[in-house]
């Protein structure tokens, strides 16, 4: 399977390619660039768009980057399953702290008594 920033890249340029397929057949209907509502330049627009996001994407800038991993499924797994080892080793360090104090304050009242 493919990271999902492969996916969006893709659906980016095909979104670009069905635009740009919808301009040239408004331009072959008889439509012109320059009328008024200026649908044929939203048309044009958005097609350029997709194709730089999609571009970006594929370069892992812009500003859906940040949103979409490039990981693999099987680096996704091993990041984690790393950062499941941290939070063990964490909480191993943390329950042998609380038994070291709970020895030197049990140590302590026994000295007071």
């Amino acid at each position: 399977m493919h990271p999902p920033s492969v996916a969006v890249e893709r659906l980016l340029y095909g979104t670009g390619v069905g635009l740009l397929l919808g301009l040239g057949f408004g331009l072959q209907s008889g439509r012109t660039l320059g009328a008024n509502p200026p649908v044929m330049q939203l048309f044009l627009a958005a097609a350029v768009l997709c194709f730089v996001l999609g571009w970006m994407l594929g370069n892992g800038t812009g500003p859906l980057a940040r949103w979409f991993s490039y990981e693999t499924e099987d680096d996704m797994a091993r990041r984690i399953r790393e950062e499941i080892e941290e939070v063990h080793r964490s909480e191993d360090v943390t329950s042998k702290w609380a038994e070291l104090e709970a020895k030197v304050l049990t140590h302590d009242l026994g000295e007071e008594a």
